[in-house]
């Protein structure tokens, strides 16, 4: 896995994560609008190996995967976009820092649109979003856009649909990019930090 090595201020032009888990409620999904917040796992992060530049920086039209822990919200701590919520083992094998407020997984895939280790600010890649709201994967809710790189700053997606509990759901979502967990941890000469933010997902 190719990441940039430089964790600093600049890193907010680098895109951006199963333990126990949490089913949603019938009565959650009829609320209209479920708020929650991703921490994505570094190590999990997985990008196009050619379009990358000298640093190993994923540039410009290259693809990418990624995964995160969906939490209750309000769980996530964000100190100076310095966020918590993803730990490590000795092997670099990551978990859940809060199962208990785990609520299901997160997965995103999408295409860089500008250069990682250039973008301090506006829109770095157009990403598909899959938020799994359960433990069998029937209950959830797919958004579609860009991604901003701007700490607290409300951007706009589209929800595409839902499946289950969320088979009504339709609206726009709102994201907002809280900072970056585990930004100093280093496994292997891979790092391993990752995005945290918080979302409205419109749920039918």
């Amino acid at each position: 896995m190719l990441r940039t090595t430089t964790v600093s201020a600049s890193i907010a032009g680098t895109l951006m994560a199963l333990g126990a888990t949490l089913l949603l409620t019938t009565a959650a999904a009829a609320q209209g609008t479920l708020t929650v917040e991703v921490a994505e796992t570094g190590s999990r992060f997985v990008p196009d190996p050619v379009l990358v530049d000298g640093d190993g920086n994923p540039t410009r039209g290259g693809y990418f995967v990624t995964e995160g822990y969906i939490y209750e919200s309000g769980t996530l701590t964000c100190t100076d976009a310095t966020c918590d919520g993803v730990v490590y083992d000795e092997a670099g094998v990551p978990a859940p820092e809060f199962p208990d407020a785990v609520l299901g997984t997160w997965t995103c895939y999408g295409v860089h649109t500008e250069d990682a280790a250039t973008t301090t600010s506006g829109s770095l890649a157009a990403t598909t979003q899959i938020f799994v709201l359960d433990d069998g994967g029937e209950d959830t809710i797919v958004t579609s856009g860009f991604e901003y790189m701007d700490v607290g700053l409300p951007i706009s997606r589209v929800v595409v649909g839902g499946t289950g509990a969320y088979a009504d759901a339709d609206g726009v979502q709102q994201q907002t990019l809280l900072g970056f967990n585990n930004t100093d941890l280093v496994i292997d000469d891979v790092p391993l930090f990752g995005l945290a933010w918080s979302t409205d997902l419109p749920t039918g």
